[in-house]
This record gives C-alpha cells, structure tokens and sequence, in this order.
C-alpha cells in the first residue's frame, strides 16, 4: 500500500501472532542455542576424518582437529573460503544492528566477543568441510548442513514480515550458500567418479617450484626504447599478463587467501552500507515531501526549498555511492598490487620501503564522504540543472575565479622565468637522458623588481596558500585512510600509524610461512633423506634416543659430513694441524705484507 504523498511504499503490519512467532524464532536461532547442536554434531563427524598428532597411537589416531581455514597456505581454495565468510552476512548483520542487548554497558562488550564466539560456532563446519581430506564424506555433510542452514534462514524470511531492503541483504547469503552447495556436490560426484583417495599435500607447489627455476635462469636484458607504440604494447601485455596471474591462473601471484577474505568481508560491508544509505535517503525522502504537503497546505513559505533540498540528498546519495564504489575497487587493485611488490621484495631480502623507525611488535570502514557529495552536487550539478537559487553559488563565484588566476599568473611566471631570467646554458639531467636549463640567474635588476611588487600578493596569498595546505593534508589522509600499504603518518612516526603496521606484519607472515625458495629448498630436503644404513657406528653421527633410530641422508652425504666435521676440528685445533702432513692447507697462514702506495 502507499501513503499519502504516492512516493514510498510501505509493508503491511504483521499480525501480533506473526510478530511474536517471529521474535521467538529470532531469538532461537540467533541468541540461543537453535543451530548450535547441528553445528557439534557436524563438527564431530568431520573429526573422525581427521588425524591427530597428539598421541596418534590412541584410536589409529582418531578423532582429529578439523581446519577451518588456512591462511597460511597461499591461493589454496581461496574462492571457497571467500564465498563461505558471504553465508556470515545475515547473522553478523542481526548482531550489529537489529538485535538489542539487554544488559549493562559493562558487559556489552562480553556479551558481543560471546555473540561472535557463537556465529563462529554455527559456520565452523562449513569452513571445516571445504578444508576436509576427505573429498566424499566432507562434501556430504558440508552440503546437508549448508542446505539445513539456508532453509532455516528462508523460514525466518516467510514468518517475519521483512521489507525489500531485508531480502536484497539475504540474497548475498543465499546466492553464497548456493554456490557452496553446487560445489559440494561437485567435490562429492568429482570423488566417486574418479574414486580418488586421500593423499596428503605436497609441501611445494608448482607455482612455487616455477618461481624457483625463473630465479635460476638468467634475467632478460630490458631495454627501453623510444618508440611510443612499442611501449603501450608492451605496457599492455604485462597488463593482461598480470591479470591473467590474478584471476585466471592458479599462480604465486593470485590474491591469497587472507588478501581474498579480507576484501570479500569490505564488499559486503559496502554493499549493506550501501543499502542502509539507500533506505535512509528514503525515508528522509518521505518526511520531506510531508514537510512540503505540509507547508503547502498552510501556505506557508519554503515548500519550494524543501523539494530542492530532497532533490538535492537524491542526487547526493547517487553519486556518493557510484563515487564509492570506483573509490573501493580501485584501492582493492591498488592494494593487491602493492602487496604482490612488497612481497616479492622481502622475498628478495630488500626492506627499503620499510621505514627505519618501524619495528613489528604488533600486528576501516570505507568512508562515504556525503558531505563533499552534497557540495558536489550543490555545485555543480543542480546549477546545470538550473534548480539552485543563486545565493548558493555566491561561494563557487568567489572560489573559482581566484584558483584560475592563481594558475595562469603561475604558468605566465614559469614562462618569463624561462625566457627572461636564466641564462642560455644547458647541462645534461641526472638521468642522462636529456639537457635541462641551467639555474643561472640573467637580468637580476628585472628580477628583484618583478620579486618586489609579487611579494604583496605572496603576502596576501600566504593565508590561503596556508589553508589549502592544511586542507589538502586532510583530504589526502582521508582518501588514503582505505590504503592499508601507505602511511598516513609522517617520516618517523609509522609505527603509530597500526593499519600500516598491520600491514607489515601481514607480509612477514606471508615471507616466513610462503616463501617459494625456502619450501621447495625443504621438499628438496625431504625428498633426499633415505633410511639409516645398517652400520651407523662409522658415522659421526648419533642416534636421537635409544628406541628410535635418527633417520640419516645417504652413504655419500654422510661422507661429506664427515669431512665438513673433520675440516672443522682441524680450524680448531691448530696443534693438530701442525703435527698433520696430509693437512698442511689447515695450518696458519702467515701474515702478509702490507705494501703502501705512496
């Protein structure tokens, strides 16, 4: 049905009974124990397909602790970890905004960090089911508990009497727990078709072990030529190349599964802040056209600025939002890509973009900046439209005029410098690669008295100068609040900016446990160990205990261990070195000469 303006539409009432119903179902699925039991049970059987380290010769070691996730494991089922934190939505979204919490102030923080613990709870088996060994048993139940769960949240949706804002926030969920389901049942037919077992994961994987052979092999020459179209293609294919390795290819250069997870969590709360502007712009909307029928009735004065001032939010709204939106995916790139740089240095040992001051000892919501889109569209765009009074442009009138004069008299006074005031001596550039005009300064009686009269301008300039510069420093923190990889602080003072310190700490997790040359470094190593010969007493080496034999390299690396050993014990031992004939090469060296140049 519609009110009396014709412009919002509104839900019907729902019955007492169905309110009730309703608050009660709610509260057993969110707040009490409804899908807890559910999410035990399905928990316990995925541990019976997991083995345990603890005391492994207990039960053929089993039951097991299942792997939720795993961040540390580069792009391995990143999409599907991604999808799964999508099923979250709804429950996180009950927490935060429609859910009232009854207790005292003290403990609201209790009581979230329980609410939290409990949504873990209720999603741990989905994530613990994409990340199961076991391809057959892992889907089945992963499937029937994500169907089992869905039909939970669609009951909710038929018994409470929800708007249209609520079902386009569930549709998130329910498209991320269709997608989990269908591919579920992939894993599961894909299992029983190919009658596959499990195999323990290697260690390395290819794209690690392709890093590692390009590491080895010579590096291309770079030459940079002058050719303009040689450049844009060039340009171009490493453009392609590189988000063929992001989203293509299952490569070292993908999105990890962190990286993905983190930005699968920031669209959503995009997309729901977007939804939340979209109904606020709406009912404000509509208290403003009752304003308006209001003062209308009552001929009163003002009718015609509140329908300019609704307008005026519409317009705002829109674009704020389009201007977000290009405002979140381009630092998402921005973000990845620098992360993959300052990876790939740190790999290489190179911590220069690193401040020095910073050290690791610990470890934002995306801002819709609604005023400057209000500005915006004051401005520029209902002056366009012709629907703004011209007392709104009296400060677009003093502004504009003052910054295009400030830029032509700057480029006229680049322009004189040039020609009048430096002398005709060119020197070559830093680079090499060109000549530049040198800094010697002609006609210096011009020049003192053209610096003269601009010194009163410079005067009354300064305090505007000084109010951009602040103005620009807080624009410019605010736009790079989102970039995690760049300091807002100053030089010196990073290590309190904590976003960049996460930032950092976030790669030196990804250096220590991903490191392509350290983890194919050690399958090489596991590769090579072989059993202990029989005769182990002619070795150096000595056994770890006395049950169990050390498991030792073969007979020719225990060889070369031998004479490292030897070679050792002789630097250490001069004495013996001396009275040795066949290690002459040990002995101290005698000093040599120190021949001066003079």
């Amino acid at each position: 049905m519609q009110n009396e303006t014709g412009n919002v539409s509104t839900t019907v009432a729902a019955s007492p009974s169905n309110t009730e119903l309703c608050k009660e179902y709610t509260n057993a699925i969110f707040y009490g124990f409804g899908m807890s039991p559910f999410a035990m049970v399905a928990t316990l059987i995925i541990s019976l397909f997991e083995r345990r380290r603890y005391k492994s010769d207990i039960c053929y070691g089993k039951p097991g602790l299942p792997l939720p996730i795993n961040f540390l494991d580069g792009t391995s089922n990143s999409v599907a970890n991604a999808a799964a934190f999508g099923c979250t939505l709804e429950h996180i979204l009950v927490y935060l905004f429609s859910g009232k919490i009854s207790v005292n102030r003290w403990l609201v923080a209790i009581v979230l960090f329980l609410l939290t613990f409990l949504t873990a709870l209720v999603f741990y088996p989905i994530f613990a089911c994409l990340n199961s060994p076991s391809r057959v048993f892992g889907s089945l139940v992963g499937f029937l508990y994500t169907f089992l769960l869905s039909l939970v949240l669609l009951a909710r949706g038929y018994l409470c009497e929800e708007s249209g804002w609520y079902w386009a926030l569930h549709a998130v969920t329910l498209v991320s727990e269709i997608y989990i389901m269908i591919l579920f049942v992939y894993r599961f037919v894909t299992a029983i078709l190919k009658k596959s077992k499990f195999h323990k994961e290697l260690l390395v994987k290819i794209d690690q072990v392709m890093h590692v052979k390009e590491l080895l092999v010579a590096p291309k020459s770079k030459i940079e030529g002058n050719d303009i179209k040689q450049r844009i293609i060039t340009y171009s294919e490493t453009v392609l190349a590189e988000a063929k390795l992001c989203c293509l290819h299952k490569s070292l250069y993908r999105c990890t599964t962190r990286t993905l997870a983190i930005n699968t969590i920031v669209l959503l709360v995009f997309y729901s802040n977007f939804l939340l502007t979209f109904q606020l712009g709406e009912i404000t909307e509509s208290s403003l056209s009752k304003l308006a029928a209001l003062y209308s009735t009552l001929s009163l004065n003002g009718c015609e600025q509140i329908k300019i001032l609704s307008e005026v939010i519409r317009v705002s709204l829109i674009v704020s939002n389009i201007l977000s939106a290009v405002y979140l995916i381009t630092n998402m790139i921005l973000i990845y890509r620098s992360q993959r740089q300052h990876l790939m240095k740190r790999w290489r040992g190179d911590k220069s973009f690193i401040p020095t001051h910073c050290r690791l000892d610990h470890s934002e919501k995306l801002i819709l900046v609604f005023v400057s889109c209000l500005l915006l569209s004051y401005f520029c765009i209902l002056p366009i439209m012709k629907k703004v009074p011209e007392e709104f442009l009296i400060p677009l009138e003093f502004v504009l005029p003052g910054v295009i004069f400030l830029f032509v008299l700057r480029f006229i006074l680049r322009f004189i410098s040039s020609r009048v005031f430096l002398q005709n001596h060119y020197l070559s550039a830093d680079n090499g690669k060109h000549w530049e005009r040198a800094l010697a300064l002609d006609n210096r009686w011009v020049y003192q008295n053209l610096s003269f009269f601009l010194f009163f301008y410079y005067i009354l300039t300064g305090l505007y100068r000084c109010i951009f510069r602040v103005m620009t420093s807080i624009c410019i923190n605010t736009f790079y609040i989102a970039r995690m990889d760049k300091p807002l602080l100053i030089p010196g003072f990073e290590r309190f900016d904590i976003e960049y310190m996460t930032y950092l700490g976030f790669l030196e997790v990804e250096l220590h446990q991903c490191h392509p040359v350290v983890v194919v470094c050690c399958d090489l190593l596991m590769k090579s160990v072989n059993h202990l010969s029989s005769n182990q007493e002619t070795s150096l080496e000595s056994p770890m205990d006395a049950h169990k034999r050390n498991i030792m390299s073969k007979i020719y690396t225990r060889k070369v261990r031998n004479k490292w050993q030897k070679m050792k014990t002789l630097i250490l031992n001069q004495s013996i070195c001396k009275e040795s004939k066949s290690n002459v090469s040990f002995q101290q060296p005698q000093q040599a000469k120190l021949n001066l140049v003079h």
